[in-house]
């Protein structure tokens, strides 16, 4: 922080930092993708309004105009499925409905807002370059704890300059700043905007939050998310183009070579890797299993359970043979994936895996849908007069033995196995790869 003080902040430097075209003195935001998680509520509103019109779209429609603008994105989407559409009104009505998302739903990305107040307080400028309208701008900046007025500059749709990837929004900022592009660093996440920021001759950093690293490598520096980055990272991507200072590299370098120098984090590994290594987590569950189901084995016949072991039927629903067994494989497999992803080097196991702590509100939400769930349930056993859950959950709980271990092992373990095993590690892997989200989909339902 120190060196940032010194870049920026000292009153007798400023005459000569406007002046130097190496020295950072003001950072610009893309707002949707690097401050906040707005994108899908944006295609959820969009996906919306096409629906009132008639039209059923879906949210992948809109991603190939990520970062071009809501008009480009809105048309764009109309042009695919030849839909008349009158494009302002359109937009009005996706803006209203985004602002009735925007309340309950809009999450600030983790370290965003901090990163924002850690500039402001090192002496650096600080704006808003948007593509989204005015009011989307507004609304989603005061949600998220940074108000308008806390920044120096903002730009919006309304401000007549054309959409990103031209580099007019980053041009009009460095005015509005009284800046030149090269004293500005652009924070972008998408290729759009990372085309956009170089055109006008901004450093950039991007964050491949809505993007894999791989499509943002023309950035000059490349972080997977906003939270790595700290303020002397900004101010490092003014040294001179010996790329002398952690991170940096000159767009255009290959990402293979960026990988090599650290400049660009890991992605995960690649198909054949990831099959491969699951392969090997599948070894590890079952032979945990056997070896589990051993011990489980004595367990049963210490709880007098010795006839359970002569029929296979009878052991399969044993509730306290499921616990030790679940007890005993599932921590094994996921520590085994852990390993394998923190093996990974350049990417961390949260990330890899995409482990995201649930907010608060959305965990409670969750909690009264079990709830309501739990009470229509007990409603219809008492209302048929039988129990609706199947035979073999009745005799897991009759030969539980310890209850709280059995709910243990089908309620925490089991979900987290699978949860990190195969919508973490397998997905993350598969969905890098030529087979995209749709082949990770169907590959790891499988």
């Amino acid at each position: 922080m120190a060196e940032v003080m010194s870049a920026c902040v000292a009153p007798e430097e400023r005459a000569r930092q406007m002046n130097s075209p190496s020295t950072i003195c003001a950072i610009v935001f893309d707002m949707s993708g690097v401050l906040a998680d707005s994108e899908p509520l944006l295609h959820a509103a969009a996906v919306a309004m096409f629906g009132e019109k008639g039209l059923t779209v879906r949210a992948e429609d809109f991603r190939p105009f990520v970062g071009a603008g809501e008009n480009r994105s809105i048309r764009g989407v109309a042009e695919k499925y030849q839909f008349p559409l009158d494009i302002d009104a359109a937009k009005n009505r996706t803006d209203h409905i985004y602002l009735e998302l925007v309340s309950s739903r809009l999450e600030a990305f983790p370290g965003a807002v901090e990163l924002v107040r850690a500039c402001k307080s090192a002496g650096l400028k600080v704006a808003v370059a948007s593509n989204a309208s005015r009011v989307k701008t507004k609304a989603t900046l005061k949600k998220i704890g940074l108000p308008t007025e806390q920044w120096d500059a903002i730009v919006a749709a309304e401000d007549g300059v054309e959409e990103k990837p031209a580099p007019d929004i980053f041009l009009a900022l460095a005015s509005r700043l009284r800046m030149s592009p090269e004293q500005c660093v652009a924070i972008e996440s998408a290729p759009n905007g990372v085309e956009a920021a170089k055109a006008a001759g901004m450093r950039c950093v991007a964050v491949a939050q809505s993007f894999p690293a791989e499509r943002l490598q023309a950035a000059d520096l490349v972080k997977l998310k906003i939270s790595d980055i700290s303020p002397n990272d900004l101010v490092a991507c003014g040294v001179s183009a010996s790329g002398t200072g952690v991170g940096f590299r000159r767009a255009g370098l290959p990402l293979s070579g960026a990988a090599e120098s650290g400049s660009v984090e890991s992605a995960p590994w690649g198909l054949w890797a990831t099959l491969g290594l699951a392969l090997v987590i599948g070894a590890v569950f079952v032979v945990a299993q056997i070896v589990a189901g051993i011990i489980a084995g004595f367990g049963v016949m210490a709880t007098g359970g010795g006839e359970a072991l002569r029929d296979p039927k009878k052991l399969e629903s044993n509730g306290l043979f499921l616990a030790l067994t679940t007890c005993g494989a599932a921590p094994a497999a996921i520590a085994t994936t852990c390993l394998f992803a923190w093996l990974r080097r350049g990417i961390s196991i949260s990330d890899y895996l995409r482990l995201k702590a649930v907010p608060a509100r959305m965990l409670f939400r969750w909690c009264l849908a079990l709830l309501a769930l739990a009470v229509v349930s007990d409603a219809l056993t008492s209302f048929l007069g039988r129990p609706i859950v199947p035979e073999v959950v009745v005799a897991s709980y009759r030969t539980a033995w310890f209850p709280p271990l059995l709910w243990f092992a089908v309620m925490v373990l089991a979900p987290l196995n699978e949860e990190i095993f195969f919508r973490g590690f397998l997905f993350a892997g598969i969905s890098r790869s030529r087979l995209g989200g749709w082949g990770a989909i169907l590959l790891t339902s499988i």
